[in-house]
């Protein structure tokens, strides 16, 4: 068992489980409330589209990109001699608890509100879309927001999915960690000498950043592949 990701989930639930897809569609009705609430345009999730999915190098995997994030952050050196497994994240945990506070602050609507009316950047602390997201469900969409959104009442059927990330944040933060990853161009999550890494749970101790991290790499490399898939079908991404 481990990290699912979906682009696309509910085209093709309307295919395959039309109950599973009925309750997917009351996600994106709560999702687009959220949005409309934030002074944001709504998310049409297309009922036909091509699926796209990849598994995660189960739920650790994903914990080490963000312990990667946490890294970068820090300005801390990228180890060669630990393999990052996601197990233990002490700067993953510091980024997280530092960044909640912008997410969850009081007068969330007002913030964003501001943000867009002002034209402002985004909070300057990094990877917000990242590490403020749950590790098992939710989406992103592709709606550009700087802060993950969450409302001020959740329904008992869908506090998991929250909060929400944008496919555009997203990828701007995953396009910084590939530059720190010296992530060369042309490798993907199916690229052989990657999965060579994965499968021997071993490290190069000596030349780029990506091979002595393959776990953080591939669990960037599959995130990088969902945004594009989202954007290419505007189709959101899933967690499951």
């Amino acid at each position: 068992m481990g990290l699912s990701i979906t682009v696309g989930v509910l085209a093709d639930l309307l295919e395959n489980d039309e109950e599973g897809a009925s309750w997917v569609a009351g996600h994106f009705t709560e999702i687009n409330e959220l949005l409309k609430a934030n002074g944001l345009q709504e998310h049409a999730e297309p009922e036909k589209c091509d699926a796209w999915s990849r598994d995660g190098y189960g739920y650790s995997g994903l914990h080490a990109l963000r312990e990667f994030a946490g890294l970068v952050w820090m300005n801390e050196n990228i180890p060669h001699d630990v393999l990052l497994t996601g197990t233990d994240t002490p700067y993953e945990e510091k980024l997280f608890a530092t960044a909640l506070p912008l997410v969850l602050g009081e007068d969330k609507r007002g913030w964003v509100s501001k943000l867009f009316r002002k034209k402002q950047e985004a909070p300057s602390l990094p990877f917000l879309h990242l590490v403020v997201h749950s590790d098992a469900e939710g989406y992103y969409v592709p709606v550009d927001f700087p802060l993950p959104l969450v409302p001020s009442v959740m329904t008992e059927d869908s506090v998991s999915i929250w909060p929400l990330g944008s496919v555009q944040q997203l990828k701007r933060e995953l396009i910084t960690i590939k530059s720190h990853l010296q992530i060369p161009d042309g490798l993907t999550s199916q690229s052989e000498n990657l999965e060579e890494l994965l499968e021997s749970g071993d490290q190069r101790k000596s030349g780029l950043v990506w091979e002595a991290q393959p776990i953080a790499t591939y669990s960037a490399l599959i995130m990088l592949e969902a945004c594009e898939a989202s954007l290419k079908t505007g189709a959101a991404i899933s967690f499951g």
